[in-house]
């Protein structure tokens, strides 16, 4: 969250995550500030994350690599990073089991596909074939369960969660690890076909400009084909084929049919999802005004209350299953939870009064006794309306202060 010039700037990514838990924009803000630990875990590598990391990683050097007058095939380019990763993790001596995780993992998931001869039993094919017992059967008659057992039980070197405390994990319901996020990146790049000379920007973050406040969003692709349109791309990297009406309810992607870049005001041709695991690519027309209401009522509702740190408490208070697989949920469960070490609603308001204190102390400094005594009788008058009427811009501000001149 920043301000460019006098118009409010919040990512839309903020926008969302406080409204599936105030509790993830509380670890952001205040509570990274508290806890040491926090600050460590704060947006946490996750299997989904690295395999994003990678494919982005790729298509950055492949760019550069491409402006350069340099022809790297991306397989070569993705090789390179995992190499220089492992390395820096300490983990090159598991290279080889994640090379052979990486080619049985290929060889399972081409029966699944359409060329391949796996079915389910009316003859449609899996919509995620990792969770069907028939990938279960062959993942273990291969061998491949047992390679992610030993790859994944040292994926902590690289961030991914805490050592393990038990071999007994159940492996089919814990999510992707390194093991799959490496496989996964070997997958995509076989799959998919990208025109490195029209690609503009790699997660390049654009906005929604609007009168009271502006709307960061990143795509995962800006592109330039050479006839002078702008295209967005959307990057999906679950193994389930996306639903055109998911497609069009999705914010993300609603905003960017109204983004526009850093000091342009071009706005997108067309937007394009493609879907990684299986290199559909799907060609959304931007209809400029879907959902822009909604995304401004939420972005400006979203920034008030944490202006104010205004939290009322996190998802955590319903219980264990309520926070799915976030990835925020071990620091909320942590010892006695997060409401009982906290208290995210108290906090919130002693950071705000906090930093109050802290600027108008700032503030005074330069004054005599008397011209401060002044200014206390002020705020007496000024700061319980305030608080009878949150959410005030500066400019509402500077036209209650003319009026007292």
């Amino acid at each position: 969250m920043s301000e460019d010039g006098r118009v409010p700037t919040i990512e839309l990514e903020t926008v969302l995550d406080w409204i599936y838990c105030e509790a993830k924009v509380w670890w952001q803000t205040v509570g990274r500030n508290i806890e040491e630990e926090a600050e460590r875990l704060i947006r946490p590598r996750t299997g989904k994350t690295l395999l994003k990391e990678a494919v982005q990683g790729m298509l950055t050097l492949g760019v550069e690599q491409a402006r350069k007058g340099n022809a790297f095939e991306l397989n070569s380019l993705l090789g390179m990073l995992w190499k220089v990763r492992l390395k820096k993790w300490r983990l090159t001596h598991i290279r080889k089991k994640m090379a052979a995780y990486a080619v049985t993992f290929e060889e399972i998931m081409e029966r699944f596909t359409k060329e391949g001869e796996i079915r389910k039993p009316d003859g449609s094919l899996y919509e995620n074939p990792t969770w069907s017992h028939r990938w279960r059967d062959l993942a273990i008659s291969t061998g491949l369960s047992q390679l992610r057992m030993k790859i994944d039980a040292e994926q902590h070197k690289a961030g991914l969660g805490k050592a393990p405390e038990s071999s007994k994990l159940d492996l089919w319901k814990q999510p992707i690890g390194l093991a799959d996020a490496f496989a996964r990146s070997y997958w995509t790049v076989q799959r998919n076909t990208f025109r490195l000379e029209q690609i503009e920007g790699v997660t390049e973050e654009v906005y929604v400009s609007l009168p009271h406040i502006r709307i960061g969003v990143t795509p995962d692709l800006i592109l330039r084909p050479g006839d002078g349109k702008l295209i967005y791309e959307k990057h999906l990297y679950e193994m389930r084929n996306p639903r055109i009406p998911d497609l069009m309810s999705d914010y993300g992607i609603k905003a960017l049919f109204s983004a526009q870049q850093e000091g342009s005001e071009q706005k997108a041709s067309s937007v394009y999802v493609r879907h990684l695991m299986t290199g559909k690519r799907i060609r959304l027309k931007p209809r400029r005004a879907a959902g822009l209401n909604e995304i401004a009522s939420m972005a400006t509702a979203v920034h008030r209350r944490l202006n104010a740190r205004d939290f009322s408490g996190p998802r955590m208070v319903n219980g264990w299953d309520a926070c799915g697989s976030c990835e925020y949920r071990p620091l909320c469960f942590d010892g006695e939870g997060l409401m009982q070490r906290y208290n995210l609603p108290l906090s919130g308001r002693i950071t705000v009064a906090d930093e109050l204190i802290e600027n108008m102390q700032d503030c005074l400094s330069v004054y005599s006794e008397e011209e401060k005594r002044a200014g206390m009788a002020f705020a007496r008058v000024f700061l319980p309306w305030v608080a009878q009427n949150p959410g005030m811009t500066e400019e509402q501000i500077e036209w209650l202060l003319m009026g007292l001149k």
